[in-house]
């Protein structure tokens, strides 16, 4: 796939199913003191590329020229409705780096994923993102897709896309993700993981929610 808006040539091609270095620091440029002092995304990266529900055939990087400029990785998901466990897909991180955000990037990526995943015929998305983003997408509120978390909670940033119509229906799904979302790292291994990459300054900004010891 290939654009030219804004003088730029984006290609959207498949990541490295492995760890790659060049992917890490483009997440954590990404998202370097978005959320928090810092971020802890690229580290999630890291570990999501070793967990078994890492999907490399649904998880994309675009590139504009030789550079790459943001990237989407997909995983394993699933619902339980009906007494029944269900694989569905979810993604993130998705991350643009900061000189290419507000360009339609991230909607190209997510494009590309929505388009693979119905050709392999998953049945649902489900994501936990920016409440005033994803409508425009595609993706409902789970508070019209009777759509929870698996402890019974919703909250707007939970949100759902159907690739087989009628997937949630008016029964109750319950939505969860891979133990890997769940590994907590300290401030130490964080502060340790960035000598790794180029230098970035910690910033206390508006907005910040993520807390770590």
């Amino acid at each position: 796939m290939k654009s030219d808006d804004n003088n730029m040539d984006i290609r959207i091609v498949l990541a490295d199913p492995k760890e790659n270095r060049d992917e890490l620091i483009l997440t954590e440029r990404a998202f370097y003191n978005v959320y928090m002092e810092g971020c802890d995304e690229h580290i999630l990266l890291r570990d999501l590329k070793k967990a078994k529900e890492y999907i490399p055939a649904l998880s994309f990087v675009a590139k504009d020229g030789d550079r790459l400029i943001g990237a989407i990785y997909a995983s394993k998901a699933f619902i339980e409705k009906g007494g029944k466990k269900i694989d569905i897909l979810t993604f993130g991180p998705l991350g643009v780096d900061p000189d290419y955000q507000r360009k339609g990037v991230g909607e190209k990526l997510v494009k590309a994923l929505i388009d693979k995943a119905k050709k392999d015929n998953y049945p649902a998305i489900v994501i936990t993102g920016v409440p005033t983003y994803y409508p425009h997408l595609g993706f409902k509120s789970c508070y019209k897709l009777n759509l929870k978390m698996d402890d019974g909670a919703q909250f707007p940033a939970l949100m759902g896309y159907e690739l087989e119509k009628g997937f949630f229906a008016k029964e109750e799904s319950r939505f969860s993700l891979a133990s890997v979302f769940s590994i907590k790292h300290s401030r130490k291994e964080l502060d340790t993981f960035d000598l790794c990459f180029p230098p970035l300054k910690k910033e206390k900004r508006p907005g910040q929610w993520k807390k770590i010891d």
